[in-house]
């Protein structure tokens, strides 16, 4: 008798609040360990705090994985970049294919909500960057889809800011 394993079900769409940074962090390298295919990042700007050697090894495993993958990054302020994220740095150096770092023209300075879409298909997001509240959606296409176009339109009104090499005359 020849049985077959039906087929495996659909992950189960799920919304989560949140209230404290601690557990956006949580969140935030939650969605980075599921990430395949792209990573689209929006904030403020990037601390110290990004920087931590796990989130990196979460970045370059991505990375690492398939040569199609992606990191796309739009911040207000770059500039903080290469002052306070070394280990970014050299992950942009690593993979400079793959990973695009810019910053806001002012036609997109109004947004102010940091927002993460791994794979248009979850996403995590801050309601202000001044607040720690924020919204997980794993698992749902549909609902992370006009999350997934406000990023684009966000990168669509930005310029290349960080370079993988320092060029010097």
């Amino acid at each position: 008798m020849n049985e077959t394993a039906p087929p495996a079900a659909a992950p189960e769409p799920s919304y989560r609040r949140f209230e404290t940074l601690a557990e956006y962090a949580c969140a935030f390298d939650g969605l980075l360990a599921r990430a395949r295919r792209e990573v689209w990042l929006f904030d403020v700007s990037l601390q110290r705090s990004f920087d931590q050697p796990a989130r990196i090894d979460l970045l370059r495993a991505f990375l690492a994985g398939d040569r199609n993958a992606r990191l796309r990054i739009v911040l207000h302020d770059a500039g903080t970049v290469p002052v306070h994220c070394p280990r970014l740095c050299g992950l942009l150096r690593q993979f400079s294919e793959a990973i695009g770092i810019h910053q806001t023209t002012a036609a997109a300075r109004s947004a102010a909500d940091p927002l993460l879409v791994v794979d248009a298909l979850h996403a995590l997001r801050r309601v202000h960057h001044s607040s720690s509240r924020s919204v997980l959606i794993t698992d749902d296409a549909a609902a992370v889809r006009p999350l997934h176009e406000r990023l684009a339109q966000i990168h669509e009104a930005s310029e290349p800011a960080v370079a993988a090499t320092v060029l010097g005359l």
